[in-house]
């Protein structure tokens, strides 16, 4: 239990590090796309929105997720779920953030459901 705990802070550290990234190399107009289901279903954020968006909305989830894994409201549970469940979703919000900043990059500033 503890080990995932320490993976799942790992991996909201590394949010935090693409966002520390893409501040220095996004310029100051870049618009960070914050999706909300599919690709078509987004809202592009300013840089600064977007870069704080993301860690901090992994952090929530870490927060709340570790909260309920270690709680006895998951004693019941698989082991092995509780072991895979704050890791799993931080990997998720992390890949969603770096195909966030991807798409920042991009030279038009479209993603591209808009590009079609």
């Amino acid at each position: 239990m503890l080990a995932s705990l320490v993976i799942g802070g790992m991996l909201l550290l590394a949010t935090v590090a693409a966002s520390g990234w893409a501040a220095a190399v996004l310029p100051a107009d870049a618009r960070i796309p914050l999706h909300y289901g599919s690709v078509e279903h987004y809202y592009p954020a300013s840089k600064r929105a977007g870069l704080l968006i993301w860690p901090a909305g992994g952090a929530v989830l870490y927060g709340v997720l570790g909260g309920i894994a270690r709680s006895s409201m998951a004693a019941g549970w698989v082991p092995g779920f509780r072991d895979v469940l704050v890791p799993a979703v931080m990997v998720v919000v992390l890949a969603f953030q770096a195909g966030a900043l991807i798409l920042a990059r991009r030279p038009d500033g479209r993603t591209a459901a808009a590009s079609r």
